[in-house]
């Protein structure tokens, strides 16, 4: 049973199918779906942390460098900042630390000379690969909680989702905007 210290483990009043009035209007903080799920991430990212640095003696940013790379092969510090959704500076500290650690080697790209690829050594290739299995085996650990149902509405409401924020993302509109233009 979780702790009743954290309020977005608590189903929200807003889903009783009996209350009287199951409005957004007046809903708490924690029952935001966007914090609910920032928390949800910050709940995986910390727990992942300590067991990549546990394990493997790697951040967070370093071990999904590594997998980004077993995945798919050499890639630029632009494309893995993309792919991985992290900052510049995170990518940055990860790429250099991996490098000295003689997991990742840093060469030219030879269409672009400005442009810095980032490729595994034999040993980032085997720590990547242990970083995976162990990321399948979470996965595995995590939806087998859910029944076949449960799991295919997840993944279709957070492919809803996504589809909605990469939407307003091509758009530059902001989420908040786009709430707040509606409500007028």
């Amino acid at each position: 049973m979780p702790p009743k210290s954290q309020p977005y483990w608590q189903m929200p009043a807003f889903l009783d199918d009996t209350a009287a009035d199951s409005t957004y209007e007046d809903m708490p903080h924690e029952d935001y779906l966007t914090y609910r799920i920032g928390m949800l991430s910050g709940e995986f990212n910390r727990n992942i942390s300590k067991y990549f640095s546990r394990h493997f003696g790697l951040t967070l940013a370093e071990g999904r460098v590594l997998a980004r790379l077993v995945n798919s092969g050499p890639q630029s510090y632009g494309e893995i900042c993309e792919t991985l959704l992290l900052d510049g500076a995170q990518i940055s500290r990860a790429a250099a630390a991996l490098a000295e650690r003689g997991y990742i080697c840093k060469g030219d790209d030879p269409k672009d000379a400005r442009r810095a690829i980032f490729e595994l050594t034999e040993e980032g290739q085997n720590v990547g690969r242990d970083v995976i299995r162990v990321g399948r085996a979470r996965q595995k650990f995590l939806l087998e909680k859910l029944s076949a149902t449960e799991r295919r509405t997840l993944y279709r409401t957070l492919s809803k989702l996504m589809g909605v924020m990469a939407d307003l993302n091509a758009e530059g509109t902001l989420l908040g905007e786009a709430a707040t233009q509606e409500a007028i």
